[in-house]
């Protein structure tokens, strides 16, 4: 995935209209967690000015499948600072006044505060990349509202605002996104990775006498391979 012509140059060097890049799959264990987590250890090992801030979905924690917790963490990590000069960022500082003005400092933000305020941070960095994994799994019921947030704060930061997402191929969320770029990922797109695994590990069994003492004719040795890669099917 990461050789790729689309991800490489359509997602981290993108022109304006390829703001956005999916990873569907068909089915669960196609890796798309391990490339979300990839790609984020990309970005943030990366010595560049950009900003990031990612989330990972998880329908069976409330705080984790409710778009407004999402945004909220999305902002926590926006509004993080590397300088000791600069605790809160004006928009934050901003948005509370107004809302200390109606008393209601202690209250969570709304959804529609969360995405202006998400606009108006993408706009103090010069490219702000948002990697959410497994956006199939927020509620089904609201997770509309995330989608349609993601585009608001896509379409209206000033600055470079890129969203990556991981999903499974649920209509609602490739309906929001149909006009950007995907890569559809498949359970047989790890195969190679999985063969080398089992094959390096049935090796280390053998040398270490911990496979049948040891003792495993080269055609034994083939067929146990075979037939672990067989079962895996690319999972």
């Amino acid at each position: 995935m990461f050789r790729s012509c689309c991800y490489c140059g359509e997602f981290v060097s993108p022109p304006p209209s390829r703001r956005v890049l999916v990873l569907p799959a068909r089915l669960a264990g196609a890796g798309k967690t391990y490339i979300a987590s990839r790609v984020i250890d990309s970005f943030l090992s990366a010595p560049t000015p950009e900003k990031l801030a990612y989330f990972y979905c998880n329908r069976a924690e409330e705080n984790r499948r409710n778009p407004e917790s999402i945004l909220n963490t999305l902002i926590q990590q926006l509004v993080q600072t590397e300088s000791e000069d600069t605790k809160l960022l004006k928009p934050v500082i901003e948005i509370y006044e107004e809302r200390e003005k109606k008393g209601q400092q202690s209250s969570r933000l709304t959804l529609t505060e969360s995405q202006e305020l998400l606009v108006q941070l993408t706009d103090i960095y010069p490219q702000t990349t948002i990697c959410i994994d497994a956006l199939d799994e927020v509620d089904h019921r609201i997770r509309i509202q995330l989608l349609e947030s993601l585009k608001h704060v896509m379409e209206k930061s000033k600055n470079l605002a890129k969203i990556f997402a991981t999903t499974r191929m649920d209509t609602d969320i490739l309906l929001q996104f149909e006009m950007f770029p995907r890569i559809e990922l498949q359970p047989d797109d790890n195969v190679g990775d999985i063969n080398q695994f089992v094959e390096t590990n049935i090796q280390s069994a053998i040398k270490g006498k911990r496979l049948l003492h040891g003792i495993v004719p080269s055609d034994l040795e083939a067929e146990i391979c075979d037939a672990l890669c067989e079962r895996s099917k690319g999972m």
